[in-house]
């Protein structure tokens, strides 16, 4: 089968209807007499070892049953480049030539034939590997000119082969080749793209493993969105409750009355620590009965944390959250990350820094 070395390093699990039954792989490799011939399954880990057989003038055989079609990979002595193909309870059959594995013919199997027509008809694939060798030659040759017509030629198939790989997700949301290759694009999609995505598989093959694996990646990206929304300017902030200094539990509720800034930090992140001196600046300044900052250190453990906060000079409330889970509601991605709170909880201001804290603070008191 060809056109398929660039789906090989994705490294994820790919199963189909959950009934177990038999099956039998038979290959014929011309250009090798004897040797190893090895199957294995590819899972979210890599290449799993199944099973492994005597090459017999050419010729080698595996059974057993499966459970789920999932893809395989047979390698054929040290050669690099495997046969890949879904393991189906079905007779399978391959043919090909030890020198060009990547061509073998699979035949047997429907998953097999969705497969390579998926393969088969990716545009421009030769087009695609001829231009990286001209644009290689155009380089040496110092020809910007031809360098930028073929970058261009280039980007426009790429996207033409994107289109198609999302066009033939979603015409094949029956089958396991769909799910294989949707799980492929799935961190690529919008939020909204894979729960259309997710509700028509599970409409048609609802006991599928992949259902669950894609619903396992919508699962952080609907808790993202919902930190986006809950963190908006003009939002209350979320109300948590995490540990200080002394192991008191503090909430950030017990500042209503106050102005607060609220910062996400560790020790380890150096823009952070850089920011220490114009903090204990405005804390010198502003803190008091109308103004409080809460330290929210994503450190795992308490003693880096302990001493930043002692070399940083920091005097305000310092709290806690290890596992993140305080960072993770409010959709922290990066750090610092700030939100600037009035008296009511409300969110008015995010990552102020420097002079711009500074400023909206003389505005505000």
């Amino acid at each position: 089968m060809r056109k398929i070395a660039f789906l090989l390093g994705i490294g994820v699990l790919l199963a189909s209807c959950g009934k177990t039954d038999q099956y039998t792989v038979s290959g014929t490799i011309d250009g090798v007499n004897e040797g190893t011939a090895v199957l294995q399954k590819v899972g979210k880990g890599g290449a799993e070892t199944v099973d492994s057989v005597k090459i017999v003038d050419g010729t080698f055989e595996f059974s057993g049953t499966v459970e789920y079609p999932e893809l395989h990979l047979i390698k054929i002595n040290d050669n690099r480049m495997p046969v890949a193909f879904f393991l189906e309870p079905e007779n399978i059959k391959i043919s090909g030539n030890i020198e060009n594995l990547q061509d073998a013919e699979i035949v047997g199997g429907k998953l097999n034939e969705i497969f390579m027509e998926f393969n088969n008809s990716v545009p421009s694939m030769d087009r695609a590997e001829s231009l990286q060798q001209e644009f290689m030659d155009a380089r040496k040759a110092g020809d910007q000119g031809q360098m930028q017509s073929l970058a261009a030629e280039y980007q426009s198939i790429m996207q033409s082969q994107q289109e198609y790989y999302r066009n033939f997700v979603f015409d094949n949301t029956d089958n396991a080749v769909g799910a294989f290759l949707a799980l492929n694009m799935a961190n690529s999609l919008q939020m909204e793209e894979l729960e259309e995505l997710l509700a028509s598989f599970e409409e048609n093959i609802p006991d599928h493993p992949y259902v669950q694996e894609l619903k396992d990646i919508l699962e952080p990206m609907k808790k993202r969105k919902a930190a986006e929304t809950a963190i908006q300017i003009g939002k209350e902030a979320p109300n948590f409750t995490l540990t200080d200094i002394e192991g008191n539990e503090v909430s950030l509720k017990d500042f209503n009355g106050k102005y607060v800034f609220l910062d996400f930090w560790a020790s380890w992140c150096r823009p952070c620590r850089e920011e220490s001196p114009n903090m204990v600046k405005v804390y010198q300044q502003y803190g008091g009965d109308d103004f409080e900052i809460v330290g929210v250190s994503l450190d795992k453990t308490k003693e880096p944390w302990l001493k930043a906060v002692e070399e940083d000079n920091i005097t305000w409330v310092q709290l806690h959250d290890p596992e993140g889970d305080v960072a993770n509601e409010y959709g922290v991605q990066s750090i610092p990350f700030t939100l600037l709170l009035d008296k009511e909880g409300v969110i008015i201001e995010k990552n102020l820094r420097g002079e711009a804290l500074q400023e909206k603070l003389e505005e505000l008191l």
